[in-house]
């Protein structure tokens, strides 16, 4: 019996095109392999969008989503605020596993209910939310969360799964392959990440992330929350005061639709204290510390 020989697509794209380069030399074969061509560039195609992102690939789709946010929501002109933030953001950070990229905190002008973050290190929360958390432990446990979707990579998890699932035939996979083969700052190129830049924004703020993405991220940021030196309870006292502020007729918010409900999060998070059997009741929740830094939000109108 003859073996059988499977060729993977990185081995099929030189070898077409050895027989193309063949076919070249002589006019009648080129009539009987005038579809290879196009078949060689489509398996080609799918090679370059099966490759991973590179950091720098992700920080470029980061930096694109991050400025649609802005756009859209602005940002909250109060630089003691912004500085706040990020100095909780970046203690919080500075527990995650991903040490390869530098993290960005803002805080968008918007009174809904809300935390976003983008690949490549964009963390965003907006005044609703702060005004919502009724401490610096809240606070860090929100941003942790956010964190860990960085951490994680499941935005850029999600990019590279629908080039596997259709490299050629979808436009993430197509915008990708383009992303991979052109030059930073080239037209191609920047034309390619505004394509993988409005899928993001679609799943951020339309389909969601998987139920299983969130509940990783909850898992991360609790564990980012204490490690950095606040009660590991923080996300979840924020997400039970969530809870009830997005309850029908309250505040608006995209997680109501996006994420796993709240009582599934807050029994996975409850669960994962106990079997890590972290008894901090005692650190500090630095309420005053925060009331202090954030009165602006409170007095602001309508936040």
């Amino acid at each position: 019996m003859i073996p059988k020989i499977r060729l993977r697509k990185t081995e099929m794209a030189p070898l077409i095109g050895g027989l193309l380069a063949c076919a070249a030399m002589c006019p009648q074969a080129m009539g009987q392999f005038g579809g290879l061509k196009k078949y060689a560039d489509k398996v080609q195609k799918g090679v370059e969008a099966s490759k991973p992102l590179t950091v720098e690939q992700e920080t470029d789709i980061g930096r694109e989503v991050a400025a649609k946010m802005i756009a859209a929501f602005q940002i909250y002109p109060n630089d003691p605020l912004k500085k706040y933030v990020n100095e909780v953001g970046a203690t919080v950070a500075a527990q995650s596993e991903r040490q390869d990229i530098q993290y960005h905190f803002a805080v968008l002008n918007s009174t809904d209910v809300n935390a976003f973050s983008a690949p490549g290190g964009y963390v965003f929360i907006t005044l609703g939310a702060l005004k919502l958390c009724k401490n610096e432990s809240e606070l860090a446990g929100v941003l942790g969360h956010e964190v860990g979707h960085i951490a994680g990579k499941h935005v850029v998890h999600e990019i590279e799964s629908a080039n596997k699932k259709g490299a050629v035939a979808s436009e993430v996979g197509s915008s990708v392959g383009d992303l991979t083969k052109n030059q930073p700052g080239s037209a191609l190129y920047q034309k390619a990440l505004e394509n993988i830049t409005r899928n993001v924004l679609m799943t951020i703020f339309g389909k969601g992330l998987p139920a299983k993405d969130e509940f990783d991220a909850d898992e991360r940021g609790v564990r980012y929350a204490h490690a950095a030196g606040y009660p590991a309870d923080g996300l979840e006292q924020f997400l039970d005061s969530f809870a009830k502020a997005t309850a029908p007729g309250g505040a608006q918010s995209y997680m109501t639709t996006t994420h796993p409900p709240v009582q599934d999060r807050n029994d996975k998070i409850s669960k994962q204290i106990a079997n890590e059997k972290w008894d901090d009741a005692d650190r500090p929740k630095l309420a005053e510390r925060y009331a202090t830094l954030t009165a602006m939000v409170r007095a602001k109108k309508g936040a």
